[in-house]
């Protein structure tokens, strides 16, 4: 019989291009064969594997249209005419390594890396072969490690456990692509019938008893709740069949386009804490995806309790600072309040200056310490009531070095000890105790510096009146540039112009 070869029939006269289906199985990664128009005329047996479908399954389909709820590499819907092989089929070009997301028959998300080859026959167009690879375990990793970058450097810069709690929750929703993420925090001796709860994405799937009896009593058998109780990993894949899940809630998860949920325990604290994270497709928490999660679970815990620990230890040194100051007050009662006014203003002018906070934080505590040397001047030499003899003003300026000394011993967080050192040196090199010019003294203790004038020309001391604050702008401003700081005076100047009083600053 005699064929007529001017009707080109793609099962017969694309295949031999290729060889034959024997052929294609001789290689170990994933090949499909199209024809001209993207439709799928035979496939190897990898690629079989890889898809969880038979080759009867497979021809006649265009692989990646919408039952595949392919994706892009953001999440992203994958439109079916930009993808590769349907670009290779329109332009005739190859096309390397496109990332797209799909849902296999076991309805687990794949990722595959997608590369298409065009093959022509007489000059034309006629079919492809389309090359797939699974890196959906690489991805994953690549996903992991990106999570606990972003969660390091939220360690790095948190110091709220609340606003640390609530930004992890925003990351695992942004850049890990889960639908609502939620940290249950349940009920401990402190806090007996309380929970919270820390939330970012789909918060409207939750109402008040969603995660309501949490805690040591919890006696639901959801997986957030056995998660409390068991201490251990609980996953939900797929709502719509899980048995713990009443047809209420099934039907809630439905609505919100919630699938699946993983429930991870962690303690903050003394606390019991699950966190939860559901995702919009089934079966979304496989094995590897499972390990990642409860790796940043621990970073999570290891980060919160970090912050934790280090606003106790805050609130140690903010105790330490004001016992100091009480003792210094005690040996100098004329100078009383002089250590509050003075950090209050300091870190009023490092505001204005646009310092960061931690430094603005560690100038205002500074206050209540930079005169701490003042316990080894003699009582009759501060309550002298006229003016110094050279010998008593040598004894009062040693302050400085003591001050420095007593604070270096008791690793004080920088720039503690070195404000009590510097805040008399001047930049012309005219202050003490070092003589130090320009630029070898640091900023916080220039501000200190300023601050210290100010407050000091404010108020009575045994030997004169108060001088007024006029008259302490106006010695500061002599200064300007000379022995202050004139970008200190001039941020001292705009803040006082602006309502900073010393009573003020004492009432708080």
């Amino acid at each position: 019989m005699k064929t007529d070869k001017s009707k080109f029939d793609p099962q017969h006269d694309l295949l031999p291009l290729v060889y034959s289906s024997r052929f294609l199985d001789t290689f170990g990664f994933a090949l499909l064969l199209r024809d001209e128009q993207g439709v799928i005329i035979d496939s190897n047996l990898a690629a079989q594997e890889l898809l969880n479908l038979s080759s009867a399954n497979l021809k006649g389909q265009s692989p990646f249209d919408s039952r595949w709820s392919p994706v892009r590499d953001d999440g992203s819907s994958f439109p079916l005419l930009e993808q590769p092989s349907l670009a290779t089929i329109k332009t005739g070009q190859p096309i390397n390594d496109v990332l797209i997301g799909i849902d296999t028959a076991s309805r687990a998300r794949k990722w595959l890396s997608v590369s298409t080859f065009p093959i022509f026959q007489d000059g034309q167009l006629r079919g492809e072969v389309c090359s797939l690879s699974d890196v959906t375990i690489r991805r994953q990793e690549q996903q992991v490690i990106r999570l606990v970058n972003e969660m390091n450097k939220l360690v790095m810069q948190a110091d709220d456990e609340d606003d640390f709690l609530d930004q992890v929750s925003n990351l695992l929703v942004e850049v890990g692509g889960y639908t609502l993420v939620a940290f249950v925090l349940g009920a401990d001796e402190e806090h007996e019938e309380m929970i919270s709860v820390h939330m970012a994405g789909l918060t409207e799937y939750v109402h008040e008893e969603t995660f309501a009896h949490m805690g040591p009593r919890a006696v639901g058998q959801g997986p957030v709740a056995t998660a409390f109780r068991t201490r251990v990993t609980q996953i939900a894949n797929d709502l719509s069949t899980h048995a713990y899940f009443e047809t209420a809630w099934r039907q809630r998860a439905a609505q919100y386009g919630i699938a699946s949920v993983i429930a991870i325990p962690i303690m903050l604290g003394r606390r019991r804490t699950v966190l939860t994270i559901y995702g919009h497709r089934p079966y979304v928490f496989d094995e590897s995806t499972v390990s990642g999660l409860e790796s940043i679970a621990r970073e999570a815990e290891f980060g919160a309790n970090h912050v934790r620990s280090i606003k106790q230890l805050e609130q140690a040194l903010d105790g330490t600072l004001a016992a100091i100051a009480r003792i210094i007050e005690t040996k100098d009662p004329f100078t009383s309040g002089h250590h509050v006014h003075v950090g209050s203003l300091a870190a009023a002018i490092a505001t204005d200056l646009g310092l960061d906070e931690k430094t603005i934080k560690l100038i205002h505590q500074s206050g209540a310490v930079h005169d701490v040397g003042r316990i080894e001047v003699p009582s009759e030499i501060l309550a002298f009531p006229g003016a110094l003899t050279s010998e008593q003003f040598d004894i009062v300026k040693k302050h400085t070095t003591v001050g420095a000394d007593v604070l270096s011993r008791a690793s004080l967080p920088w720039p503690l000890a070195e404000i009590a050192l510097q805040h008399h040196e001047r930049l012309d090199g005219s202050g003490y105790p070092s003589g130090l010019l320009g630029d070898e003294i640091i900023m916080p203790a220039r501000i200190v510096a300023v601050a210290d004038v100010v407050e000091a020309m404010t108020q009575p001391r045994p030997w004169r009146p108060a001088l007024g604050i006029e008259a302490a702008l106006a010695e500061i401003t002599a200064g300007s540039g000379s022995k202050y700081d004139a970008r200190v005076v001039s941020s001292c100047v705009a803040v006082i112009n602006a309502g900073f009083t010393f009573e003020a600053a004492h009432e708080r």
